[in-house]
């Protein structure tokens, strides 16, 4: 008894190990970190960053005309008369890249805000999301070529889907370092997170500009046209969409 008084007696006076030291919390609340200590994010990040290397070694020419079509509506149509298509070996493994580092980025962006599929394991997310973006990539080339047909617009169309691949290819080549930065570094997700939706956003806003140039200025279409064009094929798609994912997932 004498000890177990004795022992109670030390527990209360003595000094926790946890207070009055020099460690002061840097952050109020937890921060998210999207890094997995899983394999397959590092072999597919490698994979994209080996396809950018190989195609800078072999078609470095052809890469940064790709780039400036962005920027560029002059060097845009250079490129479209070069033939430079869909199928096209350097367009095909710009695609295949893009898709991938898109995909990574909805997957981050869903599990920082906790939208969809949260039971769910990274992996098998990461593969609904490469699904989904095939599926909506599909789903609108062949909605526009159907839409070209039926206004008589097939050569218009074809341009406008040309800059829409062009952009998306562009923009998985700016996103990539921003995604290796989710996945590895030790730096709050945000900081990273934030700036790649913003230039998502950019890149969305560019595409409508370039698209209203083709159709308005050099077609001569009528701006209420393009308006229900854009509204039918880019912008209500998308708000269904997440409509659909966020109550049905």
């Amino acid at each position: 008894m004498p000890l177990l008084q004795a022992t109670d007696t030390i527990r209360r006076t003595a000094v926790s190990l946890f207070s009055d030291h020099a460690l002061q919390p840097i952050d109020a609340a937890p921060v998210f970190r999207s890094g997995t200590p899983s394999y397959w994010p590092v072999v597919l990040l490698f994979l994209v960053f080996s396809i950018y290397v190989y195609l800078n070694f072999t078609n470095s020419k052809k890469l940064l005309q790709v780039f400036l079509s962005v920027y560029s509506n002059q060097a845009s149509k250079q490129l479209y008369r070069e033939d430079y298509r869909l199928t096209k070996s350097t367009s095909v493994l710009l695609s295949l890249a893009f898709v991938i580092v898109m995909a990574f980025l909805l997957l981050v962006t869903n599990n920082y805000f906790g939208l969809i599929l949260q039971d769910l394991q990274a992996l098998s997310q990461f593969l609904f999301f490469i699904v989904l973006i095939l599926l909506v990539y599909i789903v609108k080339l062949l909605s526009s070529y159907f839409i070209g047909f039926s206004a008589m617009k097939q050569e218009l169309n074809r341009e406008y889907i040309f800059n829409v691949f062009i952009s998306c290819q562009t923009l998985g080549v700016v996103l990539l370092p921003l995604v290796i930065c989710i996945q590895f570094s030790r730096y709050p997700t945000e900081w990273f997170l934030y700036p790649a939706l913003i230039l998502c956003g950019a890149f969305y806003i560019v595409r409508f500009i370039r698209g209203f140039i083709i159709s308005a200025v050099e077609q001569n279409v009528g701006i209420l046209y393009i308006f229900l064009y854009l509204c039918a094929l880019e912008i209500l798609p998308l708000l269904v969409l997440i409509k659909f994912l966020l109550v049905n997932f």
